[in-house]
């Protein structure tokens, strides 16, 4: 079955290779001449490696990466230290999977280049203007003339997405009242990341100054403070003069700690508003679905962007599998079920990132309190209690004293099931028969399987099926 999938940034190759991989036949267009670049970092986490291991690149992806292991956030109001805890490492020994902070480009790139190595075509210079599609097929048709047909389309296009404006007409972004002003600062002898990798947040009075280490020997840092919406434009390009004068405006520039050095040496610098759209309960018409920001654009304030788009890549093959031989009826199933499945994880993200940029914008007093009283609660936070849920993390296991190690409800859950195994494989009796066969009998439902989608996707949601 031909998938035409719109779009080559991370959701585009990601989902075209997991079709590929279950014998789809994938093709990919992305309306950029070369592959999509911009935007600053992405924190990645099981939710991303846990789909990238089923094709066999999650460690590759790993070592693009930089694995985090603590997190510090501050006070510039009150000096307050408000976290300061090993967090992301306690994360990985208790997931198993690391976070990692990465280049949005060099994971775009990684992820373009590996759909290719796979034979997946990739065509850029495609500017999306039309869909059409019928009871049979998909047409795409594109703004050089050209056009192609498949069973499937995909609208993997992001924020401003052309196949969800021809699916359900175009609708207006809503600006946060946000802007991001950020970029590139190479590593010097004195200012450098070193071990434990710490994320670095400090709020301060309107303004909110995030900080990473990445794998290429520089940080990434952002500052999010009120802005004008029309704030697009692209500063990489602007005159160095007034990109200078920008940065030495910028508050955290006079506060304390690294923040002023790191902001003053930027070797790249972005500056975009932050928008968001609706979320529609509907995110398919016909043949045609949508997926990752196409479908529910987030802000990055929890640094789910990435993580939520892989879960709709997983969950839409699922349920495509699940689905064949994928009739009209078939895929109308498969779609519908998809959006259930996905529809209230990423509603409780996008609302619980409403609140944070909310929060960033803080000017009174008394909200710059509130806001710290409640950043002080670490991982009781609401921000860090919807963080953990994503990561089907429990937050009472990641604080324990034992945390650190896996914790021995999952490790036992593993071990038992493998010993009933183990006995089920040496069975002789014909009652005992039975009772295997009986067992084998529920598939995704029987406790061998119940561990096993638990321990690659934590609880498997209900309408999920097996890859």
């Amino acid at each position: 079955m031909k998938v035409i999938v719109i779009g080559a940034g991370v959701t585009g190759p990601l989902v075209a290779m997991l079709l590929k991989y279950k014998g789809f036949d994938p093709v990919i267009y992305e309306r950029h001449a070369s592959p999509p670049s911009g935007g600053l970092s992405l924190l990645l986490s099981g939710q991303v490696f846990k789909v990238l291991n089923i094709i066999g690149l999650a460690e590759e992806a790993i070592a693009i990466s930089q694995p985090m292991d603590r997190v510090l956030q501050t006070s510039e109001v009150t000096g307050r230290v408000l976290i300061d805890a090993p967090i992301y490492a306690n994360i990985r020994e208790t997931t198993g999977w690391p976070i990692c902070a990465v280049v949005r480009t060099t994971l775009s790139n990684f992820l373009l280049e590996s759909a290719q190595r796979r034979g997946i075509p990739v065509y850029l210079g495609k500017k999306l203007v039309d869909v059409k599609q019928d009871d049979e097929k998909v047409t795409a048709s594109f703004e050089d003339g050209s056009s192609d047909e498949g069973e499937l389309l995909l609208g993997c296009d992001g924020l401003h997405s052309k196949v969800r404006d021809g699916l359900f007409g175009a609708t207006p972004v809503e600006y946060t009242g946000l802007t991001a002003i950020g970029g590139f600062t190479p590593y010097t002898d004195t200012v450098r990341a070193t071990a434990p990798y710490t994320a670095l947040q400090v709020t301060g009075d309107g303004c909110h100054f995030v900080c990473l280490p990445t794998s290429e020997n520089m940080y990434m840092w952002v500052v999010n403070l009120p802005g004008e919406p029309e704030t697009k434009e692209d500063w990489r390009t602007a005159e160095g003069q007034k990109v200078a004068n920008m940065l030495d405006s910028l508050p955290p520039v006079n506060w304390g700690g690294d923040a002023g050095q790191i902001i003053l040496n930027s070797a790249e610098v972005v500056r975009f508003g932050l928008y968001l759209r609706p979320i529609s309960p509907v995110w398919h018409k016909g043949r045609t679905v949508l997926l990752g920001d196409a479908a529910h654009p987030t802000t990055p304030f929890l640094g789910q962007g990435a993580n939520q788009s892989s879960e709709d890549v997983y969950h839409l093959v699922c349920m495509l599998v699940k689905h064949a031989p994928l009739t009209t009826e078939d895929i109308d199933k498969a779609f519908a079920e998809y959006t259930a499945i996905r529809l209230p994880r990423v509603v409780k993200t996008i609302e619980q990132t409403k609140r944070e940029g909310e929060a960033r914008m803080a000017r009174s007093r008394e909200a710059l309190l509130a806001r710290e009283a409640q950043q002080a609660k670490g991982l009781e936070s609401d921000m860090w209690k919807v963080i953990l849920e994503m990561l089907y993390v429990d937050t009472k296991v990641l604080m324990s004293p034992v945390t650190g190690h896996f914790s021995r409800s999952k490790f036992d859950r593993v071990t038992d099931i493998s010993s009933v195994e183990v006995e089920y494989r040496f069975l002789m009796d014909e009652g005992a028969l039975k009772e295997k066969g009986a067992m084998r009998e529920k598939g995704l439902d029987s406790e061998t399987w119940k561990v096993m989608m638990e321990m690659m996707m934590g609880p498997f949601p209900t309408g999920g099926s097996e890859i």
